[in-house]
């Protein structure tokens, strides 16, 4: 594998990330989403023996014609359009099965918007994890990643709670698939995620910021948070270059819109700020009693400009599942010897 191009390593790489999650890629995605094989190659210690220089400008029907050349033919095949590692041509009928639930979940955010868009001082709601990929297993929940104004963050997190607890779709206890997970805010003011990253590199971050699915959004809230992680694109050679559309299910409403701006006009001043310091204290002491430390420092955090509860980060998980896929493919053993 060591004759391989950087591009050949990038589509190979690229495939073994996501068959992590039983997902075979189309030639399209396999281009969006191509992963830089020189941060893993680094932590595999063959810098020294491999050198690989990252290609600008790559094309798309370049990436198809290398992913049916035959140098890749032994590593990975090809079926009904999709991509997937030799032997795993099983996963093809579990993506399309979770993607007509992936379209049932869609169905339900739609509804389920039609409250959270309600909520003054929300800038951006976006799905994440599976859902953002049509992904969804049956017993998975629904997980939304928001942005709120600065100095809000506080009062959108206890309201938009409320309002999904009241409409009986929030995610607690043993209820949870096609539940709403609300476990990630950031305030406008964060829009760079990259000191929530694990060191010295976090594959699955990189994914996930790339992989958002904007479902609301307030004027270029988007395309601010993408042009804030362009770390991203240390990871993933595409990133930035072709853009995630907004889901076409949801609308936003004018009756909404007009009344987040009258709800904005009111509490946007210092009673607003009373009210978000009153919210802070408490939920600040509720979070703090029930704190515990954690393998991932940046898996739990509580702050005036972050909140997130992944008491069950794997991104590590993930990292050392994806080394040990893209030793299997580039033909390097545990010792780091090329096989």
């Amino acid at each position: 594998m060591n004759n391989l191009s950087f591009l050949q390593k990038s589509i190979l790489a690229t495939i073994a990330y996501y068959d992590i999650f039983d997902y075979p890629l189309t030639g399209f995605e396999i281009f969006k989403y191509l992963i830089n094989p020189l941060h893993i190659i680094a932590q595999l210690d063959q810098m020294h023996e491999i050198k690989l220089e990252p290609m600008a400008n790559i094309s798309f029907l370049e990436v198809l014609k290398l992913v049916d050349g035959p140098e890749l033919k032994k590593t990975i095949e090809g079926k009904n359009g999709f991509y997937f590692l030799k032997g795993r041509g099983a996963i093809i009928e579990e993506r399309i099965e979770r993607q007509k639930i992936s379209s049932q979940r869609w169905k339900k955010v739609k509804k389920v918007m039609k409250f959270v868009q309600l909520v003054p001082f929300v800038r951006m709601v976006a799905a994440c994890n599976s859902l953002a990929i049509d992904n969804s297993k049956k017993e998975a929940d629904i997980d939304f990643f928001i942005i709120a104004r600065k100095r809000r963050i506080w009062s959108v997190r206890l309201m938009v709670t409320f309002l999904i607890w009241l409409i009986g779709q929030w995610r607690h206890k043993d209820k949870i698939s096609g539940r709403v997970c609300l476990s990630f805010y950031i305030s406008d003011e964060f829009l760079d995620l990259h000191s929530l990253a694990i060191m010295p590199y976090d594959i699955y971050l990189a994914n996930w910021t790339y992989q958002l699915r904007p479902i609301f959004c307030r004027e270029k809230t988007y395309d601010d948070f993408i042009a804030k992680n362009r770390w991203v694109s240390d990871y993933l050679l595409n990133f930035g270059r072709i853009s995630n559309l907004y889901h076409p299910e949801f609308r936003q409403n004018r009756i909404a819109a007009y009344s987040r701006k009258i709800s904005e006009a009111i509490f946007g001043g210092w009673l607003g700020n009373i009210i978000e310091k009153i919210l802070g204290f408490f939920q600040r002491k509720k979070i703090s009693r029930k704190s515990v430390k954690h393998a991932i420092p940046t898996a739990v955090v509580a702050s005036d400009k972050v909140l997130k509860f992944h008491e069950n980060d794997k991104r590590q998980f993930f990292q050392e599942e994806f080394v040990n896929k893209l030793k299997k493919v580039l033909g390097i053993d545990n010792n780091n010897n090329k096989c």
